[in-house]
């Protein structure tokens, strides 16, 4: 299956065949035990990704400088959706590992991401379209809905890891060392837990067929934000930051509240831990961000969950009261709900005194 408009951004940089960008940078030659490897990479790509296949931790290490930039270019190159995920694991799993805070920004991500979310465009375009004639009769398209499913769960696999990565090199991490990393992984969050909350039409009444991996992109993509607020527990934005720096922040903290309206009536804890980012990194990064944030959405956006919430309580003790309840699921769901209820009401007012 073939990507649909998305040609070759050339803006990473591919590379010549001795071992030179078309920037500035010059790399040392591959050495002999890697050598033959280098040359079927310029001749057939498929054989050099079989031969990182068999390359340890060391050797990754030692040849990422003439390796990486050839698999970068097949990256930027490939039309193939299979072949994309399949490189870009490679370069996350065997290279990504060996690149210091320091270069990872300008080395990996603004290089990589800006092409992954291209992948990550068609694929949610093409499950669109394709998942209007879904039908139990048509296995091929049944077959293809699914394939395409699965690929964007090994996507979502693969940012995880990415950002796994970053939360393993130190206890700080300045923003502006992995700037292209957070929004990258927001619009995927986002667009993805829109795709999940939007199921029922987008598969016209056949999630029995897929629902397997709806649920898998939904648990992976809910792995995904709890591995991006981790991170988030260790950025340093700065007491005297740059203006970039803020606005990144800023767009973070509002991104984040959009994620909070998609997936209100999705999953309480999930939806209750979205907030506590909010407020969290809010008042983390208070002294610089005070005048940039959108205070009344945020505001606006927790009393309507405080009233939401406040009304399924009613709603709930209403049907138990007229069907004499006193254990069982529906109870447990009445208590979560009032639970949820009161940290709304104390988040409110916790951030009406910031």
């Amino acid at each position: 299956m073939r990507m649909r408009g998305a040609g070759p951004d050339k803006r990473g940089g591919c590379w010549d065949s001795g071992g030179k960008s078309r920037g500035s940078r010059r790399f040392p030659p591959p050495c002999a035990e890697v050598r033959g490897a280098a040359a079927m990479s310029r001749t057939d790509p498929e054989l050099l990704l079989q031969e990182l296949g068999g390359w340890d931790w060391e050797l990754c290490r030692r040849e990422l400088p003439s390796v990486l930039p050839r698999l970068l270019c097949m990256y930027q190159e490939s039309e193939d959706w299979t072949e994309h995920v399949r490189v870009l694991r490679i370069m996350t799993e065997m290279f990504l590992p060996h690149i210091s805070l320091a270069d990872v920004e300008q080395t990996f991500f603004s290089k990589v991401l800006p092409k992954t979310l291209q992948l990550y465009d068609n694929l949610m375009y093409e499950l669109s379209i394709e998942a209007k004639g879904l039908t139990s009769q048509n296995t091929e398209l049944c077959s293809t809905v699914r394939n395409l499913l699965q690929t964007v769960v090994q996507l979502l696999e693969t940012l995880t890891s990415c950002v796994r990565y970053v939360c393993t090199l130190q206890e700080c991490v300045p923003l502006e060392s992995i700037r292209t990393l957070p929004s990258s992984v927001l619009y995927v969050i986002k667009n993805t837990f829109t795709h999940c909350k939007d199921s029922e039409s987008v598969y016209c009444g056949h999630l029995h067929l897929i629902a397997d991996l709806l649920q898998a992109m939904f648990k992976e993509t809910y792995s995904l934000q709890k591995q991006l607020m981790e991170l988030f527990d260790q950025i340093s934005v700065g007491s005297a930051s740059a203006e970039d720096n803020i606005t990144d922040m800023v767009s973070v903290i509002h991104t984040v509240l959009e994620i909070c309206s998609v997936i209100s009536n999705m999953d309480h804890a999930l939806h209750a831990n979205t907030w506590k980012f909010i407020i969290k990194q809010s008042l983390k990064h208070h002294s610089l961000l005070e005048c940039h944030l959108k205070h009344s959405d945020i505001l606006s956006g927790l009393c309507k969950d405080t009233l939401l919430s406040f009304q399924s309580c009613l709603q709930l003790a209403e049907e138990m009261k007229i069907s004499d309840i006193q254990e069982g699921t529906d109870l447990r769901l009445f208590q979560k709900t009032v639970k949820l209820c009161r940290f709304f009401a104390n988040s409110l007012v916790h951030y009406t005194k910031i």
